[in-house]
């Protein structure tokens, strides 16, 4: 095989059988044709690249199993997953279908330093209150500071005069 990463839609892949596989340890390749919408051949295509990376086992005609780090990986991935959609829900006030959605197209294909720095966020913002002030200031001064930005752009700023106009 020549592509030896973990791409977006074989990270979708994972989550999706480690969902499935939750109650019974494993789960069938028809199941997760069923749950994306997508053709068998698709299914199978992808398992057995992600049996390739050693993230699933799978017999022809048998269950995929996730391997330890096929788990560790997915669960990664699907807590990222839960933490986009409930920002979305929670903090911007979403509706639950949405916010998965959303959560679902912006999750896939992020590295491990761009979740890291949503977990941050998401640690100050889903709950937050006047204690968490210096915090969220900390968190968009380190962000800044790494893009090299001392000021938000003007820009950026003339779509918050915006908003103002469109309410």
């Amino acid at each position: 095989m020549a592509d030896k990463r973990l791409t977006p839609a074989l990270e979708n892949y994972l989550v999706t059988i480690y969902k499935l596989s939750k109650n019974d340890g494993v789960t069938r390749v028809s199941e997760i044709a069923k749950v994306k919408n997508v053709s068998y051949p698709s299914v199978t295509t992808a398992v057995k690249k992600l049996a390739e990376l050693g993230y699933v086992e799978h017999q022809r005609y048998g269950f995929v199993k996730l391997t330890r780090k096929g788990k560790r990986v997915a669960v990664t991935i699907h807590n990222g997953e839960l933490r986009v959609k409930y920002f979305f829900m929670y903090v911007i006030g979403f509706p639950e279908k949405w916010a998965q959605q959303a959560a679902e197209l912006l999750i896939y294909g992020l590295d491990s330093e761009t979740r890291r720095q949503l977990r941050r966020f998401y640690a100050i913002m889903i709950d937050f209150d006047e204690t968490k002030t210096e915090k969220l200031i900390k968190f968009l001064k380190e962000q800044r500071e790494k893009l090299g930005i001392k000021n938000v752009p003007k820009e950026a700023l003339k779509l918050k005069i915006r908003l103002k106009e469109d309410d």
